[in-house]
């Protein structure tokens, strides 16, 4: 009985020490996976950011540099923080000439042609260009109120433009393009350099802001 009873104790005492044993092996456990797991969730979630704010393939730093250089060098638009502050022949040019050519600098120099757009039409591509603009339009040289439409002879806007541009994020659906423009091929001296803000608007890019310098 006295063996047994021996027995009995350390048996008690090697079922208590295991149960304790486990219990901190539980806490440590416990507490070790804490941190990878919150660890994990921040990264996760930074992943997820990334892919949410990957650059979407239809929006090309070439496209925004072409629109840099036609608010900047053909148009004079040096600086403004929305399309309000355009002035208001320049945004109807742009996007007068934007209904007839993708690109500026492709209008011919040879042969220029009448063209008329209606004041809806226009309006229409205002906003498809830059969203809702408050800017009487009507106020423009191109707008002719005994036809009530918009007339223009074709500038010779033909030419050809070197450049280097590069894209980041700057927040939900919106993208910055930085372009550096250059004289000529040699690309030994800086023509100016502009920074043009956009907006993804379900697919349509639309013209927020931009700012320019020598």
């Amino acid at each position: 009985m006295y063996l047994y009873s021996v027995r009995s104790k350390k048996y008690i005492r090697i079922v208590a020490l295991s149960i304790l044993t486990a219990v901190l092996i539980c806490c440590f456990c416990g507490c070790g996976n804490k941190s990878p797991v919150v660890g994990g969730s921040s990264e996760q979630s930074g992943e997820t950011d990334s892919k949410e704010q990957t650059i979407p393939d239809y929006i090309k730093g070439d496209d925004l540099a072409m629109r840099s250089y036609e608010l900047r060098f053909l148009l004079a638009q040096k600086k403004f923080n929305s399309p309000d502050d355009i002035a208001v022949n320049a945004l109807v040019q742009y996007s007068f000439c934007h209904l007839f050519y993708d690109n500026l600098i492709d209008i011919p120099t040879s042969g220029n042609k009448l063209r008329k757009v209606s004041e809806d039409g226009l309006r229409a591509r205002i906003k498809k260009d830059f969203g809702e603009v408050k800017t009487d339009i009507t106020k423009s040289d191109l707008y002719n109120a005994s036809k009530k439409c918009f007339e223009m002879w074709e500038p010779p806007y033909e030419t050809e433009i070197f450049y280097d541009v590069s894209l980041d994020i700057q927040g939900s659906n919106t993208y910055r393009a930085y372009t550096t423009f250059y004289t000529d091929s040699t690309e030994s001296e800086i023509l100016g350099k502009t920074v043009l803000t956009v907006r993804d608007n379900d697919g349509q890019i639309v013209i927020m802001k931009m700012t320019s310098s020598n």
